[in-house]
């Protein structure tokens, strides 16, 4: 067996750089649909290949080294070989990720027979104060902020509709498809486009899901009503209020929604206490907010996430009104 696993991580690392030969991606499929281990392999490669290519990993890459290592179960002869390998091929595309999570994949693609379609779902789960680039089947760029799950069938081009599921922040750049649909789920909310780019946030504990759309056109509507619907154009905003179950429309600067993708945020007038909980969220940290003027401030500007926590709350407090004290990751805002 352990020969048999040699053999099934020397054909993933060319799979993972591009060089596999027709021959050896034989082998893969064949390893992967005849042997459970080989199968867990995989799903543990895909994985820790995810977190390496994340933000978060990189800023922690050196304490975390032997730890992906042995999550990944190398023997310390073929360990660094293994990462310096990938590491080179991470240099050409730093921030894709290359995540199957499903034998699916191969078998659909490669198998000279035909296979029944079935949905097999890969999950995505990108921690709080992270971010990443995924690259879907369809060639769709999906950017996922700190604290999102993304959830898809890996064969979702095979489909008559392109779905996925949502709960959190993503900025999709879906690849243009007349005769497919690409279909966003997230919560009582659907988007449907045919190809465009736009930044949908929907996190559970917010009290609305607001779709942006920075160019193109797209479909948004509930879950219980698909005929009340809004066609949006760009620098447009679609917002749902989970109270109220009202879908309304406004006018933004899109561009300035989707800025968490270029390592800033930017706001414009918007309220302090949701401000608070975005930087909470980015910085994964707890914001407990124990002041009455928090409520009433507005702010405008722009924020460099690299700076620290304490520089973004010293920059937020132009007036100084306000105090806030830490403790472990909590931290306490009070007025003056």
């Amino acid at each position: 067996m352990n020969s048999q696993i040699d053999e099934f991580e020397r054909i993933m690392l060319d799979y993972l750089k591009g060089e596999i030969s027709s021959e050896d991606m034989q082998k893969l499929t064949i390893l992967l649909k005849r042997e459970n281990a080989c199968r867990e392999k995989y799903r543990e490669i895909a994985r820790s290949y995810a977190l390496a290519s994340s933000s978060w990993f990189a800023r922690r890459k050196e304490q975390n080294f032997e730890q992906l290592c042995d999550t990944l179960n190398f023997y310390s002869s073929r360990k660094h070989s293994f990462f310096r390998k990938i590491s080179v091929w991470r240099s050409v595309a730093i921030w894709t990720l290359l995540i199957g999570c499903s034998i699916t994949f191969f078998y659909l693609y490669h198998s000279p027979s035909p296979e029944v379609l079935t949905p097999s779902y890969c999950q995505i789960e990108v921690p709080q104060g992270a971010s990443s680039k995924l690259l879907l089947p369809d060639s769709t760029i999906v950017f996922l902020n700190g604290g999102t799950v993304l959830k898809y069938d890996v064969s979702l081009q095979q489909w008559t509709d392109r779905k996925v599921f949502l709960s959190g922040e993503a900025y999709f750049k879906v690849s243009r498809n007349m005769l497919k649909p690409f279909i966003v789920h997230t919560g009582e909310l659907n988007i449907k486009v045919l190809g465009t780019t736009f930044n949908v946030a929907s996190y559970p504990d917010d009290a609305e899901i607001k779709v942006s759309l920075v160019e193109g056109s797209v479909n948004v509507y509930t879950t219980s009503d698909a005929k009340k619907n809004i066609l949006l154009s760009p620098d447009e905003q679609a917002v749902y209020n989970k109270n109220d179950k009202v879908l309304s429309m406004r006018k933004i600067d899109a561009v300035s929604q989707a800025a968490w993708t270029t390592g800033r945020l930017v706001f414009v007038n918007e309220k302090l206490f949701d401000i608070l909980k975005t930087i909470g969220k980015k910085y994964d940290v707890q914001i407990l907010v124990q002041s009455r003027k928090v409520y009433t401030e507005y702010f405008s500007g722009s924020i460099d996430t690299n700076l620290t926590l304490d520089e973004i709350l010293s920059y937020l407090d132009v007036d100084n009104k306000f105090m806030w004290r830490k403790k472990g990751k909590t931290i306490v805002i009070t007025d003056r």
